[in-house]
């Protein structure tokens, strides 16, 4: 195990519970609020990694693959590994105890795609050019492989890497693509939800990731946020059976479900800690196929609609 620091000294040892206030691993320019998750990178992509902390507390990484380098107080350089896979990334306090637990993912590059396929799995074709020139719409750099084995790897506190899979039908292995940020808001949505008695474990993720072949066969449209990984469509699921739960308490579960949960996402994006997180909200109502629903996604400009 490779762990690198800058020496600490004359500090009192501290529970492995131990964590100040604000105290966070940050990957790139994202600190994620939690300490348990994932983040998603290139092969051999230099990857800066930083611990939220304040000197003289230092802490330290753990990553037994790749090329880790410390660059200051409580900040790392990354070198990722250049063949796909899961790696871990661990995160120690002052008394050495591991108090960050995160994996990375290293993705298939998309040159390996031909004729549309990866490894034998349908990701059919981005549009060639960006919407209105909008960089957000650029095709994906790579995807992450998911295998039986994997699949089941906690990407956020309360969310696993098969709920955000692609609804296609396949063999493994399969792949996707996730923005880090769409889990650090549903993840903040099932805190704030938690005053209401729901939390992020009744949020039920009905679509996440699609791909082009998949987004085109169901009809949806070119450029929706869905195939680079940014969106997730939800409903409350109390009871986890698969369907919407009464969040507004009117003893009917209908569009107006809907409608509450997009205005607790609402509320969220209007405070300085989410406005730049949470772009698109759309709310659906209920249909034979499904229950309502609400989508929400990280682009980074505001977008509001309702079917």
């Amino acid at each position: 195990m490779m762990l690198v620091a800058l020496a600490a000294t004359a500090l009192p040892l501290v529970a492995a519970s131990d964590l100040l206030p604000g105290e966070r691993l940050r990957v790139r320019t994202l600190t994620f609020p939690y300490t348990t998750g994932a983040f998603y990178t290139m092969p051999h992509e230099k990857v800066a990694l930083g611990v939220t902390a304040a000197p003289p507390r230092l802490f330290g990484i753990e990553a037994p693959q790749g090329a880790l380098i410390a660059v200051g107080p409580n900040t790392w350089t990354w070198e990722a590994p250049g063949e796909k896979g899961r790696y871990a990334v661990e995160a120690r306090n002052p008394a050495r105890s591991k108090v960050m637990d995160f994996y990375a993912f290293v993705m298939a590059p998309a040159s390996d795609v031909h004729n549309g396929f990866l490894n034998g799995f349908d990701i059919g074709s981005y549009p060639p050019k960006p919407l209105n020139g909008n960089p957000a719409y650029i095709a994906p750099k790579g995807f992450i492989e998911v295998t039986k084995d994997n699949e089941d790897t906690k990407i956020a506190p309360h969310f696993r890497l098969k709920q955000f899979l692609t609804k296609q039908k396949s063999g493994y292995p399969k792949y996707l693509v996730l923005d880090e940020r769409l889990m650090v808001v549903l993840e903040g949505l099932g805190k704030t939800l938690e005053p209401l008695g729901y939390n992020a474990d009744d949020i039920f993720i009905m679509s996440g990731y699609r791909t082009p072949f998949y987004n085109k066969a169901i009809g949806d449209t070119e450029f929706s946020m869905h195939q680079w990984g940014r969106a997730a469509d939800i409903f409350l699921d109390k009871t986890h059976d698969g369907t919407m739960a009464d969040f507004n308490k009117d003893k009917v579960i209908d569009r107006q479900d809907a409608v509450a949960l997009a205005n607790v996402l609402e509320g969220m994006a209007k405070t300085p800690e989410w406005s730049a997180l949470i772009g698109g909200i759309g709310i659906y109502g209920p249909t034979p196929a499904h229950p309502p629903f609400v989508h929400v996604d990280t682009r980074t400009w505001k977008a509001r609609w309702s079917e």
